[in-house]
């Protein structure tokens, strides 16, 4: 390919990479419209073994790379042209690095000759999302030399293999000079010569090697009497089944946050940790701790007061997660396989039987508070979705009160899928995140989100005709920010509801119907009732809105109720 028209070199170039980054697993590429990224999106497009999702605005593109990444533990490769585009992804990258989400950002630039001259649409785009990405390389221009050729190859190789080993974003930086498209003719050259190349098989997403325990570790383990596992937010892949097992093995009461199949679970923790004499009760004297920092803020507070000698992270990235301050011990998990001991002594029966008596406990008072209501509320809401959930949906929570929400009073939360973005918190890009988890699962979803999340995130509804996505966006609608009303701001009358909670004006319904997608709307505690979601989502294939008018102030006042709850 020595001889090639100078036309065709770019797209060549690009058609290397690509694949060999198909021969590596990846399936999935995010394309935002723009000439400079010609050779780019041409060399995808015209690959029949790659899926392409057009989405116009970057920054919600990178989210639904973001959510396909969570859902496949492969990286989907985003595709933007030069200048402020790339810009628009920074929020997404900045997620996948603190959530431990595989990505690569393939930005197209002006040639070296162009930049820090006053072109137009140039910026500096080397290392633009600082130190975010867990590998950088800028490809230099395209040239046939045997030497660049190899190095792309290896770049590719590179691209995949660090995005996954080190759990986080790559950034790619292909400079390009005119002219950026190729021949027709060669086009249906390289079209034909892809059609004939055989698929490869993806390749193990993760190491199939076992974490082996420090001798320390599994001392302390063994010498527990009151050992208690957390489970925060997951990164995709992470073997929680093994974790599962070591909760049998210790008899092990099990805190999580994150879908996880163990009898030991404990469901109600969220509330009944917010009683200070429960916390002193059930002090443990081992903690370990997997995945992320967890969301609800009673077992972070817990984590404080308890100050046992052994304090184990099992870590889902090499970033250390300490908020709290606590952790004896640091452990570069990323989620493989744990290799147990044959035997471990475990905690005596009692320990499991007392958190398991104070689940049952709130229950009680989780089903007396939740039978009071006269109102819709956002407990209400996750109450009913969450009972009538189909077993093989998975569920997409956003950040803010939701999040929070779903721990308080979606009980049976952690049998499903569940997903959220719990790296930065942020409420941009939950849609869209979304969408990429139904476009990489294959299979039907449902967001819980608010309602200034939802309209934050409203370019995620510009291609769902073509994103191949079936979600069902469920809103709680209560009228603006109310998460600031657990805050001290809320007493500051003059300013709270202008700068904090900010009720919003817009129509969802009427935004729902200018992108032609089926909506639904539900005021009362009946209605909610005779809302069957099963059955919407069968009517309503593909994305779908249904907004629920909450009320606020009778919202607040049930998480109040729950969280005072008296053992």
């Amino acid at each position: 390919m020595t001889d090639l028209d100078a036309r065709d070199i770019p797209y060549y170039w690009s058609t290397t990479f690509f694949r060999q980054l198909l021969k590596k697993g990846v399936r999935h590429v995010v394309i935002s419209p723009g000439s400079r990224s010609t050779p780019l999106t041409m060399a995808a497009a015209a690959h029949p073994n790659l899926e392409k999702h057009v989405i116009l605005d970057e920054r919600s593109a990178a989210f639904t790379a973001l959510g396909i990444g969570k859902a496949t533990g492969y990286p989907a490769v985003l595709i933007c042209t030069s200048g402020t585009a790339a810009a628009n992804y920074y929020p997404a990258v900045i997620e996948a690095r603190q959530s431990g989400v595989p990505m690569i950002l393939a930005t197209a630039d002006r040639p070296p000759h162009l930049r820090a001259t006053g072109a137009n649409q140039a910026i500096d785009q080397l290392k633009l999302f600082g130190s975010y990405p867990v590998f950088f390389h800028e490809a230099g221009e395209p040239r046939l030399d045997k030497e660049d050729l190899d190095r792309l190859v290896l770049l590719a190789r590179q691209a995949v293999g660090m995005a996954q080993q080190k759990r986080g974003p790559v950034h790619i930086n292909f400079p390009f000079r005119k002219p950026l498209e190729p021949r027709p003719s060669f086009v249906a050259k390289i079209r034909g010569e892809n059609s004939s190349e055989p698929l490869t098989d993806q390749e193990e997403r993760y190491s199939k090697s076992s974490f082996t325990l420090p001798e320390t570790v599994r001392r302390a383990m063994s010498s527990a009497d009151r050992p208690l596992i957390v489970v925060g937010p997951a990164a995709p892949g992470d073997h929680l089944e093994s974790v599962a097992h070591l909760a049998e093995q210790l008899r092990a009461p099990v805190l999580s946050e994150s879908t996880i199949a163990s009898p030991n679970t404990v469901g109600g923790f969220a509330s009944f940790l917010r009683n200070e004499q429960l916390v002193h009760q059930l002090e443990p004297d081992l903690i370990l701790r997997f995945g992320f920092q967890p969301t609800a803020k009673s077992i972070e507070q817990a984590l404080q007061s308890w100050r046992p000698s052994h304090h184990i992270h099992f870590a889902s990235t090499a970033d250390w997660q300490d908020a709290t301050c606590t952790q004896s011990t640091h452990l570069p998990w990323l989620g493989q396989p744990l290799a147990l001991p044959d035997r471990l002594k475990g905690a005596p029966s009692s320990w499991l039987k007392t958190w398991k008596r104070q689940e049952r406990l709130f229950r009680s008072h989780y089903q007396k508070v939740m039978s009071r209501p006269s109102v819709l509320t956002d407990g209400h809401l996750y109450q009913h979705l969450i009972t009538q959930c189909p077993e093989d949906l998975f569920i997409a929570v956003s950040n803010s009160f939701p999040a929070r929400d779903i721990q308080l009073t979606g009980y049976d939360i952690t049998r499903y899928p569940l997903y959220l973005n719990r790296g930065a918190s942020g409420i941009d890009g939950v849609s869209s995140t979304a969408l990429g988890i139904s476009i990489g699962l294959r299979k039907p979803g449902m967001l819980l989100t608010g309602d200034l999340a939802f309209l934050h995130d409203t370019n995620a509804l510009l291609n769902h005709n073509r994103a191949g996505a079936d979600l069902a966006v469920v809103i709680a609608n209560n009228s603006g920010g109310s998460i600031f009303r657990m805050l001290p701001i809320e007493q500051h009358d003059a300013y709270f509801d202008t700068y904090f909670e900010t009720p919003q004006a817009a129509s969802i319904r009427q935004l729902a119907n200018a992108y032609s997608i089926p909506y639904h709307r539900v005021s009362s505690v009946d209605e909610l009732r005779q809302f069957d979601l099963e059955q919407w989502q069968q009517e309503q294939p593909g994305l779908s809105v249904v907004e629920c008018l909450t009320d606020a102030e009778a919202s607040m006042k049930l998480r109040r109720q729950l969280w005072d709850f008296q053992p």
